[in-house]
């Protein structure tokens, strides 16, 4: 058998494997979107339990959709791993800033549920995290990025595009309960945390990175009013969020214009 025909072996291979995952997950999924089966019995702890398991079902599918691509960016140490740490501090700063830290420690907020209701939310928040990175910077923003990378332009339009679908996305909150003025603000910031984490990619050419920030910024942003509650809006978080927010997206803006176009050929190089 040739080389050629050995690759070709390979490739239908991998493609049934990816095929197969995407078809067992879309089953999964469908069985608890119809069935809607009640893993516990108090309503909390079911919609921890549920959102995890769908979210991980969903994941494992668009990793499956990545992973055939070929797109390089599934390596969790990929080397310069220490630089990447580095420039991504901003972007850490950022999410974990999500988090009332001064309201928890004055008192004004609070988390009542025990450590292992924590633990769940954690992961949901992974699983949510690593879903829609996956989807939407891993699948969709890539597809996008491949024959646009050859200019700022192009790649600009790519970035905007999937953020702007990523923010939009969340308006589907409207049919839960959630008011208009908390739905549009849920989109506003979710749209530059997406664009954020477009460029983090790009940069680093990591999308592990992105999960994690995506995770930890939902954590940070939701651990107090979905397990506990109280006022976290004090007027020393809100000044110091401005100043971060603005200084992180200046930092990104630049980072994004000194970028070379050639730099990205890494993430589209085939194994």
């Amino acid at each position: 058998m040739s080389d050629a025909d050995r690759k070709t072996q390979i490739r239908r291979r991998q493609k049934l494997i990816s095929l197969s995952i995407v078809a067992v997950s879309i089953v999964a999924l469908l069985f608890f979107e119809i069935g809607k089966p009640q893993l516990a019995e108090e309503e909390l702890l079911n919609q921890l339990i549920t959102m995890t398991v769908t979210r991980y079902l969903g994941a494992a599918a668009f990793i499956a959709v990545l992973a055939y691509s070929g797109y390089r960016v599934m390596n969790p140490l990929k080397q310069p791993f220490g630089k990447s740490l580095l420039f991504c501090l901003p972007a850490f700063l950022v999410v974990v800033n999500n988090m009332p830290i001064l309201s928890l420690a004055w008192g004004n907020a609070y988390v009542e549920r025990p450590v292992g209701y924590v633990l769940l939310f954690a992961a949901q928040c992974l699983a949510v995290g690593l879903f829609e990175e996956m989807a939407f910077r891993g699948v969709v923003f890539l597809s996008l990025l491949e024959s646009r990378r050859g200019t700022k332009l192009g790649a600009f339009v790519s970035i905007a595009i999937t953020s702007a679908v990523f923010g939009a996305v969340h308006l589907v909150n409207l049919f839960t309960g959630s008011s208009l003025p908390a739905v549009l603000l849920q989109v506003g910031y979710s749209t530059l945390i997406g664009a954020m984490c477009s460029v983090v990619l790009m940069k680093t050419a990591n999308i592990w990175l992105c999960v994690v920030l995506h995770a930890v910024y939902n954590f940070c942003g939701n651990v107090v009013p979905t397990l506990g509650g109280g006022d976290w809006w004090d007027t020393p978080t809100v000044i110091f969020t401005a100043v971060l927010a603005v200084a992180t997206t200046a930092f990104m803006t630049v980072a994004f214009f000194k970028m070379k176009p050639r730099e990205l050929d890494r993430i589209y190089e085939k194994k």
